[in-house]
């Protein structure tokens, strides 16, 4: 989170919506330097709502994908406290159930398809294992 100053009062960037925002719209968080969450109250209100409605049919997308991670395949008897409800950012859609490895994979690719698919082709070009 960046801390800018704007009318003698501290604005920090929100790391979701990337707006500006003074230090009173977001939830205070003593483990970080300024002393507040890096993401808005506007926004982890709503993504607290997303997820909240999915974890209704939490049990009916994870039998839609055979009990298991939509991406690795790993069963949720095996990692059930591990997996998460993934859902799009930019459209607030579920997308579905995945493993805690694999959810934090597409975040830090940014959920971009070129940047995967680079990574793929690194992982292929370097030592031709890549599955």
């Amino acid at each position: 989170m960046t801390m800018e100053m704007t009318n003698d009062e501290p604005t920090a960037k929100c790391r979701r919506c990337k707006q500006d925002k003074t230090l009173n719209n977001y939830h205070k968080d003593k483990r970080t330097p300024n002393g507040h969450y890096d993401i808005c109250r506007k926004c982890r209100i709503l993504h607290r709502g997303i997820t909240r409605d999915a974890e209704k049919n939490k049990e009916a997308i994870l039998q839609s994908q055979n009990n298991a991670c939509a991406i690795c395949g790993v069963t949720a008897k095996k990692h059930e406290r591990t997996f998460v409800i993934d859902h799009n950012h930019d459209t607030h859609l579920v997308r579905g159930i995945l493993c805690s490895n694999c959810n934090v994979g597409l975040g830090y690719f940014k959920d971009q398809p070129g940047r995967l698919a680079m990574a793929i082709k690194y992982l292929m070009d370097t030592d031709g294992t890549a599955t």
